[in-house]
């Protein structure tokens, strides 16, 4: 297999992310840096030979690329691809939380009077490795740390595999339920429930944030999901949170942390609602929660 990377200036990603879009399904995508606008046009390719076809057509379509940028090209060894992912999860805690993959079940050590989740994400979906989801992890900690987790009801929106409800679940909250869009998501969340012995505990549905949270409310609502889709639904998720109750939103740039905050914060004075508003950062990712008083 071949991989083909051009690094692009900011002024071509517009146009090029709008023409990708058009061209959709491509071999060619584009890996971009928000914070800098910076980015890069990577395609994989079976041969040489057809990624140079592919180059000249998409040249032609772009003239810039031919008359200042340089194309790179480079061997990508043959593997099982399915299985890779695998190579970049390894056991990690946070608090009393040990998270593990499923292949490890047999060898890893539980310190005594902790507790562990085993997971297996699949390709696509949460670790728990990233800064989004040990910043929501964190939340639910400290929450229960100052509460009686028994009563507790928690919702987490775009649930991913299922780490964030299930620690929730592993942890002592009550009723819990996790709800994303995308089908694959629901079925691996499922599929991890029941390798840790929640099958019939915890209650995973696909849907969106409106339908998630129709006629829903809790004391523990989770939302990782990027910013805008947060603001969105502002509204939405303000209004699931119980008295006392704790909205952990994740996510979020830091670049787009005072932005989203203030959102937040006019929908609750327009709602004439009360909640603390606290920001967390952990690399170049902010974690804002919400208390209701």
């Amino acid at each position: 297999m071949i991989k083909a990377i051009l690094p692009l200036p900011p002024e071509l990603i517009s146009p090029l992310e709008n023409f990708l879009c058009e061209l959709a399904p491509s071999n060619w995508c584009l890996q971009i840096n928000r914070l800098s606008d910076e980015g890069s046009l990577v395609g994989f390719f079976d041969n040489r030979e057809l990624a140079c076809a592919e180059w000249t057509s998409l040249s032609q379509r772009f003239p810039a690329f031919v008359e200042s940028l340089s194309l790179e090209l480079s061997i990508v060894e043959d593997r099982d691809w399915k299985e890779a992912y695998k190579e970049h999860f390894h056991p990690w805690s946070i608090g009393p939380l040990h998270l593990v993959p499923e292949w490890e079940r047999a060898t890893y050590v539980l310190p005594e009077g902790e507790k562990v989740l085993y997971i297996d994400p699949g390709m696509a979906f949460g670790t728990g490795l990233h800064e989004t989801t040990r910043l929501c992890l964190g939340a639910i900690i400290e929450f229960f740390e100052e509460t009686d987790p028994g009563g507790i009801s928690c919702i987490d929106i775009g649930c991913g595999s299922g780490i964030l409800a299930l620690s929730a679940k592993l942890l002592g909250a009550g009723n819990v339920k996790g709800v994303d869009i995308d089908p694959d998501a629901i079925r691996i969340s499922i599929e991890n429930s029941t390798a840790n012995g929640m099958g019939g505990d915890v209650s995973f549905t696909t849907n969106d944030i409106a339908g998630g949270l129709f006629g829903e409310s809790a004391d523990l609502v989770l939302a990782n999901i990027q910013s805008d889709v947060l603001c969105a639904n502002a509204e939405l998720l303000l209004s699931s949170v119980r008295s006392q109750g704790l909205l952990a939103l994740s996510g979020i740039l830091c670049a787009e942390a005072k932005r989203t905050a203030e959102f937040f914060q006019e929908t609750i004075n327009r709602l004439g609602a009360s909640f603390i508003l606290r920001r967390k950062d952990e690399g170049e990712w902010t974690q804002l929660t919400l208390i209701r008083e």
